[in-house]
C-alpha cells in the first residue's frame, strides 16, 4: 500500500488537484488529497459525514467517510482497533449475505494515527457482471486520525483490486489530520 500512496501522492502533484480540507471545529482540519476525477461533498450531523462520489457515472464505486471528532478513545492501540474490526469482519461474514468464508484484516499505512479495514463480497453478485449502482464489494474500515477523532469508510465498488476503490483507498489513506 505504500508504493500507491507514493504514487497517488506524485499523480496529485502532477495532476495539479487541489486538495479538500474540511472544518472539524475545536479538533483541527482534515484535508483529502484527491486522487482521479471524484467529487467530495460534506456536511456536518455532529459527525461529519463526507461522501466522495465519481465524477464519470460510468464509474461504479462511492465512498462514505463519517468523521467523529470529540468522543472518547475507544481505540488507543492498533491492536485494540483491528480486534474491533475482525470481531466487526466475523460477525457480518457469519451472516450468510456475503461469499468470504475467511476475512483478512489490512492496514492502512499513515503518516499519523492508526487504521484497518476489511473488504466483503456481496453473494448475490458473484459471477455478475458489474451494473450500475450494483456495488460488487464493500470495504469498511476505521481510522484512529487521534484520540479524540476516529473515521469510519465505507468504500462500494465492483472489486477491491478496481482502479476506483484503489483510488478511494488511497484518499482515505492519505487523509491528514492538522491543527486542534
Amino acid at each position: 500500500m505504500r508504493g500507491w500512496l507514493a504514487a497517488l501522492f506524485l499523480s496529485f502533484l502532477t495532476a495539479g488537484l487541489s486538495p479538500d480540507t474540511i472544518d472539524l471545529h475545536e479538533y483541527g482540519k482534515l484535508t483529502l488529497y484527491p486522487v482521479g476525477d471524484w467529487n467530495i461533498h460534506s456536511e456536518d450531523l455532529g459527525d461529519i459525514r463526507i461522501r466522495i462520489t465519481p465524477q464519470d457515472r460510468k464509474v461504479n464505486a462511492a465512498c462514505l467517510l463519517v468523521v467523529a471528532p470529540g468522543g472518547p478513545d475507544d481505540f488507543p492501540t492498533p491492536e485494540k482497533l483491528v480486534e474491533r474490526m475482525q470481531l466487526s469482519a466475523t460477525r457480518l461474514r457469519k451472516s450468510g449475505d456475503y461469499a468470504e468464508t475467511k476475512l483478512n484484516v489490512k492496514p492502512f499505512y499513515r503518516q499519523s494515527g492508526f487504521g484497518c479495514y476489511y473488504t466483503l463480497t456481496d453473494r448475490k453478485l458473484v459471477g455478475k457482471p458489474p451494473a450500475p449502482l450494483e456495488y460488487k464489494q464493500i470495504t469498511l474500515g476505521l481510522i484512529r486520525l487521534s484520540p479524540t477523532v476516529v473515521a469510519r469508510l465505507q468504500i462500494m465498488s465492483d472489486g477491491e483490486e478496481t482502479q476506483p476503490c484503489q483510488q478511494l483507498l488511497g484518499m482515505v489513506e492519505g487523509m491528514e489530520l492538522a491543527g486542534k
